[in-house]
């Protein structure tokens, strides 16, 4: 056991543990979990902290193949339900789900985000849009970090969209998104074939520098252009049509 402090002068006893469970909510009547992943050996993103966010009743795979993905914790996404997303549910995802499933992430509360984040950079949405945690909660992980990333679809129909670009990018696929997202204040993280003007190519494509050391996906906070990225993964063909609407999910 390992003893974090608490900002109500107490201490509460956590298990160390290779993650934890930050958040539980639910999404379109869908509970989720929140989790955070204390290591990585992601080579593009290099050192961060990895925060999933899964159903808590179905399998990742399974939410992809049904569809359920796009109407959860993927809302808004293009790319969900197989259509071009380059994560691949089936190996880390399911091997956090499963873990999450035999009990392995104890619950912390924001009592304990110092001693376990403080210092650390995190990458907000290695899975599912990172608006599903409270606003509150994404303040506090990023005020004791020493830097973040993350990125969100729901920009366009979260009432809270405001609030989290001051942290997260606009995720946007089509052109018309991104000039919305542009339009709207949002600095964007656009996924296409296309560069937009006045974007910044991504830095560990162009220069080979990690998410961790380059941290400029960190929404408003950050006084930069936005970044654009070609489609990549396995589904980057399809993201590819999708994004000049040659193709219809």
């Amino acid at each position: 056991m390992i003893t974090l402090a608490s900002s109500q002068s107490t201490s509460e006893p956590v298990k160390k543990s290779n993650g934890y469970v930050l958040h539980r909510g639910t999404t379109n009547g869908h509970p989720f979990v929140a989790i955070a992943t204390m290591e990585t050996d992601n080579p593009k993103t290099g050192d961060m902290v990895q925060i999933w966010f899964l159903l808590e009743h179905v399998a990742p795979h399974v939410a992809v193949k049904s569809g359920l993905d796009a109407e959860t914790i993927c809302r808004d996404c293009p790319f969900a339900s197989g259509n071009g997303c380059y994560v691949s549910v089936w190996q880390a995802p399911l091997a956090i789900y499963k873990a999450h499933k035999r009990g392995a992430y104890p619950e912390v509360s924001p009592a304990h985000y110092q001693a376990l984040f403080g210092g650390r950079r995190i990458r907000f949405g290695a899975y599912g849009n990172p608006s599903l945690l409270p606003l509150s909660i994404v303040k506090s992980i990023a005020s004791v970090s020493s830097g973040w990333t993350g990125y969100f679809h729901d920009w366009r129909s979260n009432p809270l969209a405001h609030g989290y670009s001051a942290y997260f990018m606009a995720s946007t696929e089509t052109e018309s998104a991104h000039r919305l997202a542009s339009s709207l204040g949002f600095r964007t993280f656009h996924v296409s074939p296309e560069k937009p003007e006045n974007t910044l190519e991504c830095l560990s494509v162009s220069k080979g520098i990690q998410c961790a050391e380059c941290r400029l996906c960190a929404g408003l906070s950050k006084p930069a252009k936005s970044i654009w990225i070609a489609p990549h993964g396995r589904g980057s063909s399809k993201a590819g049509a999708i994004a000049l609407g040659q193709s219809h999910v």
